[in-house]
């Protein structure tokens, strides 16, 4: 492999058109693994180290910036997410190990695209979307259309993920993740729900369910998250809404669990997560 390290933006979108089989590398916690057991192919390795940009938080009116080299730490550690997304940094010490999370980046874990990956979940939930910059322009979307399959996304050839712009949370509303792992760390999702949830006057008007690890892509349980909308949140409601994430979700059976234990997670998961943002 040939390592790169371009000073700016312009120069790694030049080189991921121009060379063949070449890679974005930032942490390199996944890519790195992926091209040592033969999953992807890298002949050439273009750094985002020296890159302006695509590191740090910042903060906006209606929004936080998260640039999209930030690692699990920094994200954890920044006072701005600690006070304006707690949920997010809760999800961290479940997200890998001590080491990994020092070098791991929110980008890096969308771009993976494994239906496991932590940090997508709970950024759909909030409503957050991606910029996607190229050497013809940028593009954002939002996160929960960037997923096409597994490790599949609508990023095009030399175009990069810059950052992630998350909506703050308005009054009355609330956020939270769970996940069901097989040890307590260290350890991939078999099942993850992340939930959103805005009130007025005690009825919930916005409803968000997302589900990880239960379907090819982080997926968005559209009629458990429909059945919360417009209602008081009660046992009833919150049972509803958990069988349905239950029916819709898409699991699959492998060595971490069934497809029907999956899906009992998602039922559990989903009851719990209600609950703790409706306070029911």
């Amino acid at each position: 492999m040939e390592y790169h390290r371009p000073e700016n933006l312009k120069g790694a979108c030049h080189l991921l058109e121009e060379l063949p089989e070449a890679a974005l590398l930032a942490g390199g916690t996944d890519l790195l693994v992926d091209v040592d057991t033969g999953i992807r192919k890298a002949r050439h390795l273009v750094s985002l180290a020296r890159i302006p940009g695509v590191n740090g938080i910042e903060e906006e009116d209606e929004r936080v910036i998260m640039g999209a080299g930030c690692t699990a730490n920094e994200i954890e550690s920044s006072s701005v997410i600690q006070n304006s997304f707690p949920e997010i940094c809760q999800m961290v010490p479940t997200f890998a190990s001590p080491q990994v999370r020092t070098r791991a980046t929110v980008g890096g874990n969308i771009c993976s695209a494994v239906a496991c990956g932590d940090f997508p979940v709970i950024l759909i939930a909030l409503g957050s979307q991606v910029e996607l910059v190229s050497s013809g322009g940028n593009r954002i979307i939002a996160l929960g259309d960037f997923f096409l399959g597994n490790r599949e996304t609508v990023l095009k050839k030399g175009e990069i993920l810059t950052r992630i712009l998350i909506p703050r949370k308005p009054a009355d509303s609330a956020a939270t993740y769970l996940k069901f792992l097989r040890r307590a760390s260290n350890s991939l999702a078999v099942a993850s729900v992340a939930v959103f949830l805005r009130f007025e006057e005690n009825i919930c008007r916005q409803a968000r369910i997302v589900l990880g690890a239960v379907a090819p892509i982080p997926m968005t349980a559209e009629r458990a998250s429909g059945s919360l909308e417009g209602k008081t949140v009660d046992k009833a409601a919150i049972s509803e809404a958990a069988s349905l994430a239950s029916k819709e979700c898409k699991p699959i059976t492998d060595l971490r669990g069934t497809e029907e234990f999956r899906r009992e997670l998602v039922y559990v998961l989903t009851k719990r997560a209600v609950r703790k943002c409706s306070g029911v």
